[in-house]
């Protein structure tokens, strides 16, 4: 939106974008600096009334750097912090310290002091029924490994639950029986299974569900073909 204004040198009214224009033109603009000089200013270390229109301390360059060469802060000296002869509460070692509230003399020390702190619980691991020690008292395994073998019990038992509820079950069904049935082809690749492998291998046969468990599946010869584990993984809970 374009705003009307006066030109200050020339008193010409003309149309412009921006309500902040003065001027006309740039000649009008020189013209109207070559004839006003400025505000009238002072130097602050030599004295001298000088021009200028924008806000300046100083009449010439060299006049600032010798202002501020006048004006410069000492350097404050550097007072190094006094060190505290402190005995470690843990290991009973003297330290040096600048800290006044220090008590250990290193991380190890801080960790280990406040573990004896702690008081120590005698628990049972859930999983295999070994007592175990830890300053933790909600803890319910003795190791990750405990751990990861609930997880995967109570994983398989939710499974099954499952699978009952889906209606029939063929309790029969194995790898071997569907090796022979399947004539050892995996139904997803038509690529041959080898159960001479390693379990773990991704090669190595499983019973896989045409329709997912999750999704309604029985477990029943007529939902079930040999795969792979890696075809098996990949095809995951999808209905091909």
């Amino acid at each position: 939106m374009s705003s009307l204004i006066v030109c200050v040198n020339c008193g010409v009214e003309k149309t412009s974008r921006y309500k902040t224009t003065k001027f006309c033109s740039d000649s009008c603009r020189s013209k109207y600096n070559k004839k006003n000089k400025g505000h009238q200013r002072t130097c602050k270390r030599c004295g001298k009334v000088f021009y200028k229109y924008k806000e300046q301390d100083c009449c010439s360059v060299e006049c600032f750097h010798n202002f501020l060469e006048e004006n410069k802060k000492p350097k404050v000296e550097y007072i190094p912090k006094r060190k505290h002869i402190k005995v470690c509460i843990n290991c009973n070692k003297g330290y040096e310290t600048h800290q006044t509230t220090s008590k250990y003399c290193s991380y190890e020390c801080s960790y280990e002091y406040k573990v004896k702190q702690k008081p120590i619980h005698n628990l049972k691991c859930r999983e295999c029924g070994r007592y175990f020690s830890s300053t933790n008292k909600n803890k319910l395994y003795c190791s990750t490994g405990c751990k990861e073998r609930f997880l995967d019990r109570k994983k398989e038992t939710l499974r099954r639950e499952r699978v009952k509820q889906n209606g029939k079950i063929d309790w029969d069904i194995s790898i071997e029986r569907l090796m022979k049935r399947d004539k050892g082809i995996c139904y997803l690749c038509n690529e041959s299974v080898d159960i001479k492998l390693d379990p773990n291998h991704d090669y190595y046969p499983s019973i896989e569900h045409v329709i997912p468990v999750a999704k309604g599946g029985t477990h029943s010869w007529d939902n079930v073909k040999l795969a792979h584990r890696k075809c098996n993984y990949l095809k995951s809970d999808e209905v091909i």
